[in-house]
């Protein structure tokens, strides 16, 4: 029987510890869900660089002075580099970086070396890992959602947590529930211990089209990015609260 993984809901984009508080003060006393408070790194903005999105991008400086120490928190770095020798250092500078409340890694990575996630997984102890799947990792296995689910199972069961969904790769584009569900479905057969969540194009205006997916997978973890952002690509913290109050709707 597998182990059952607790569910969050998430946003992403983090870059102040202010409307860490803010959004995490809304949340309902009674939603038995997590906040995944998601704030994003890339190789390039680890090492001082500028991402082409700085609103969305804190520097190394900024990283340890986001996340909280609250219980209400999953406190993750979404981590992103094309730097595959080098990946088991870069994931420990990026951890190390977001201060000592961060609980893990979500590798934004076309099918990462599941080596040195074994390996980090040993060194970081406890540690949350979540393996998103964007557009580049579905091309991978030809948007087959059984070879897909066959792959985590042979090489990624033991050394993560989560797997994410995102098709949208955290550019915003449409929700498509229908192509997620048979992945989750494939995903679900496996009966491996590792919790299932989905993302793309979701915002306050689109949590309905989760409800046909809630009703099958009621434990579904959901993340948003574009979705709560304003015209300057800041977060808005009004949209990222009525998220996060719509989706405690939508899970009842």
């Amino acid at each position: 029987m597998k182990e059952k993984i607790a569910p969050y809901i998430g946003i992403t984009g983090f870059m102040d510890k202010g409307d860490v508080r803010a959004v995490l003060d809304a949340r309902s006393p009674w939603l038995r869900r997590k906040v995944m408070i998601g704030i994003l790194a890339s190789s390039k903005t680890i090492n001082g660089g500028t991402n082409s999105r700085p609103n969305r991008y804190p520097t190394p400086g900024q990283m340890g002075n986001i996340f909280d120490d609250d219980p209400r928190a999953l406190n993750l770095v979404h981590f992103s580099t094309k730097n595959k020798e080098g990946l088991f250092e870069e994931m420990a500078r990026a951890f190390n970086l977001a201060g000592p409340y961060c609980h893990g890694l979500q590798l934004n990575i076309a099918w990462p070396d599941p080596k040195a996630l074994g390996f980090f997984k040993i060194k970081a102890n406890p540690v949350t890992i979540v393996l998103q799947i964007g557009e580049r990792a579905f091309e991978m296995i030809g948007h087959s959602p059984q070879r897909l689910a066959d792959k985590i199972e042979k090489e990624y069961k033991h050394f993560i947590n989560y797997i994410l969904l995102d098709p949208s790769g955290g550019t915003g584009k449409p929700f498509n529930p229908e192509v997620l569900r048979a992945y989750l479905q494939e995903l679900e057969m496996k009966q491996m211990s590792i919790g299932l969540g989905v993302a793309g194009g979701l915002s306050p205006a689109t949590l309905h089209l989760l409800a046909p997916l809630v009703k099958e997978f009621p434990d579904l973890s959901i993340d948003v990015e574009t979705g709560v952002r304003d015209e300057k690509d800041y977060l808005d913290t009004h949209l990222a609260i009525s998220f996060i109050r719509k989706a405690e709707c939508l899970f009842g």
